[in-house]
């Protein structure tokens, strides 16, 4: 929970702001538009989510709100939290943690581990604008672990903040209660952002109960117009119970119901942070540096036939970026190099007992260096015509040790590499082509090579993955309208999937993933506007023991429209449609159990401002549909699922200041 020290500084900074708010001038605004990190990938499918999106749906997780785009897939485990649930990107569903890497103003939240990121823990109430970059581009503007795509989330840029207080007060079905405030204040050249917000729920189910304490701290010199340095802290204290997933026959008969083993199961995360950083923006340059340090203390427990198993985990790491932007312009050339270096070492231990009881004590570290360069060229003979071509090192060294027979475990020291090559051609008046081949890599996870949870972990000697991606699209913009078409195909090779009949990690070589996206927005007059998209997805092992078996978790289709109505006064009213196909179950290589039921979502989402206050209200799943998520079979062929609620209700105040 937050602390009495972080109560106490938000209280000083309240009564300090609130003072100075009556007297003070507002600062003048920069007239300098915010720098982006990777705004339009040039060959690849990328989509920005802008602030006024985002602010419109702050009702909702970030996890619900990049569902809504087009082969983009985040089913939750459980009601009302991004906690324990992962984005999946076009072909990437029971490996999207390992994939698809999450990053914050470009600095990645994925870790060492399989565990995917914790979105749960990014207050969207700070939130500029997403970037979801799609396919093996990423993995040069990201390095190891992004074969699948990226998800950018930029917070807000300090240099247009204006002095102001937000209260933000919400009530959720199933006892959901939700209270954030958030303050920013400039002092002479010093910007202060404070953020902290408070979440409890009891959940849907049994032994469900969620709670969140986030709280965040920044500041801001800005030395000029184009110099700023920056320093801020984080911390988060979450708790999620785990009733685990159930047998398909109770799902029907009593879907709360959560299994004996279950009944006081729960995780705890507790994550504290710092960073410092600079940047500069020169005429034609831009120099950024950021140096961060993370740590999160996990804990879990379950039982299993009368034996608690208990688990704690420390990670600890250390994150240094740095890169420099630099234009060359010349009277036939105008050039852009990107280059930078990014460096992670990470520390991590693991104590518990398994099943039987027998205690374990390993330790592991990881250190990874990156170095990358991006290159974008236009020609003024060829106006029309942009291509960028890009190349990314990786070096990475773990060693892993059991901490009780002082006993070496694992080290390795390998290297791979990644690279892209993208083109955007405009047809004048008649839109873009855009398209880009590249290749991306993932190393292996610590956790995949050896069970840190185990007290004799064995080694699975595991190569490197890697893909070769192209795809080839088309985009049509018009005043009133926009067209896109994406097509994708994806060889991935040794891609390290969990083979269940093994009981053990192994690459499979190859895989096929390929599809195509559509997307079509419309405004209608003022008020009425519309944003649809529909995908299919081909995902499967082309050879190996589970040869022509379609990846788990991905529907071969899915599609969402949301149809926005503006009213008088400040008002307006949202209906966003969802659906998601049939999708093979975990776990099940011989096909025991039938795929999962497709599913229909409705919202309806309503929205009232008056002076600075804004009403907010949602009706969840409006039409009442019964639904599950995670299908997955036993060892016995059985299957079990995690049951998602009917409808729900949320009602929310914001006041700002």
């Amino acid at each position: 929970m937050i602390t009495r020290a972080f109560i106490l500084s938000l209280i000083l900074l309240v009564v300090s702001a609130s003072k100075s708010f009556t007297n003070e001038i507002k600062p003048q605004r920069i007239t300098i538009h915010p720098s982006k990190i990777n705004k339009n990938v040039i060959g690849s499918s990328t989509t920005i989510i802008n602030y006024e999106t985002i602010k419109k749906s702050s009702y909702k997780t970030l996890g619900d709100l990049l569902s809504k785009y087009s082969g983009v897939f985040f089913e939750k485990l459980y009601y009302g939290s991004d906690a324990k649930s992962t984005v999946k990107i076009r072909g990437f569903g029971e490996q999207a943690s390992r994939n698809i890497m999450v990053l914050v103003n470009g600095i990645r939240l994925s870790d060492m581990t399989i565990a995917g990121a914790n979105l749960s823990r990014i207050p969207i109430d700070n939130v500029y604008e997403i970037e979801i970059i799609k396919g093996g581009s990423s993995g040069v503007l990201f390095g190891d672990g992004a074969v699948g795509g990226a998800i950018n989330i930029i917070t807000k840029n300090p240099k247009f903040i204006d002095n102001n207080i937000t209260f933000k007060s919400s009530a959720k079905s199933f006892n959901t209660e939700i209270n954030s405030i958030n303050i920013n204040k400039k002092v002479d050249d010093i910007v202060l952002q404070t953020f902290a917000s408070s979440e409890k729920s009891s959940g849907y189910r049994q032994n469900n109960k969620f709670e969140n304490d986030i709280f965040e701290f920044n500041a801001t010199y800005l030395k000029d117009p184009l110099t700023r340095f920056f320093t801020g802290i984080g911390f988060s204290d979450q708790y999620t119970g785990l009733p685990g997933s159930i047998i398909i026959s109770d799902y029907y008969t009593r879907p709360r119901y959560v299994r004996s083993g279950n009944l006081d199961s729960f995780g705890s995360d507790k994550i504290k942070s710092w960073k410092i950083g600079s940047e500069n923006i020169l005429e034609s340059s831009k120099y950024s540096n950021v140096i961060k340090y993370e740590e999160k203390d996990q804990k879990t427990s379950s039982m299993y036939q009368n034996v608690n198993i208990k688990a704690k985990t420390d990670l600890s790491t250390y994150t240094l970026s740095s890169k420099v932007n630099q234009k060359f312009n010349s009277d036939s050339i105008n050039s852009e190099l990107k280059l930078g270096i990014d460096y992670y070492n990470s520390s991590y231990r693991a104590i518990g007992n398994n099943y039987l009881g027998t205690p374990y004590h390993n330790i592991a570290k990881q250190k990874i260096f990156e170095p990358f360069s991006i290159l974008r060229l236009n020609h003024s003979s060829m106006s029309n015509l942009e291509y960028e071509i890009g190349f990314r090192l990786h070096y990475y060294d773990i060693d892993a040790d059991n901490y009780s027979t002082k006993k070496s475990l694992l080290s390795n020291d390998r290297h791979n590499y990644a690279w892209s090559m993208g083109l955007n051609y405009n047809i004048q008046n008649q839109g873009d082509i855009f398209a880009h081949i590249s290749r991306a890599f993932r190393s292996p996870r610590l956790d995949e090579l050896i069970s840190l949870v185990s007290p004799s972990p064995s080694l699975t000697d595991l190569e490197h993955q890697f893909s070769n991606d192209l795809e080839v699209g088309y985009e049509k913009k018009n005043k009133d309208s926009r067209y896109k078409l994406a097509i994708f195909r994806s060889l991935i090779k040794n891609q390290i999937v969990y083979n269940s009949a093994a009981w053990a990690n192994q690459n499979f070589d190859p895989s096929i993933q390929q599809g195509l996206e559509i997307e079509f927005d419309k405004s209608i007059n003022e008020k009425f506007n519309i944003k649809s998209n529909a995908a299919y997805i081909d995902s499967y092992f082309s050879k190996g023991t589970e040869k022509g078996n379609e990846t788990p978790y991905v529907p071969k289709l899915s599609s969402a429209i949301s149809l926005y109505y503006y009213l008088e006064n400040e008002s307006d009213l949202s209906l966003e449609h969802k659906y998601i196909g049939k999708q093979r179950a975990g776990n099940d290589p011989n096909y025991n159990v039938r795929k999962s039921k497709s599913y229909q979502i409705t919202d309806l989402n309503f929205t009232h401002k008056i002076q600075n206050f804004s009403l907010k209200a949602s009706v969840n799943n409006f039409f009442n549909k019964k639904y599950y998520t995670n299908l997955i079979a036993s060892g016995s062929g059985d299957a079990y699922v995690y049951p998602q609620p009917g409808r729900t209700l949320f009602l929310g105040l914001e006041a700002t200041f």
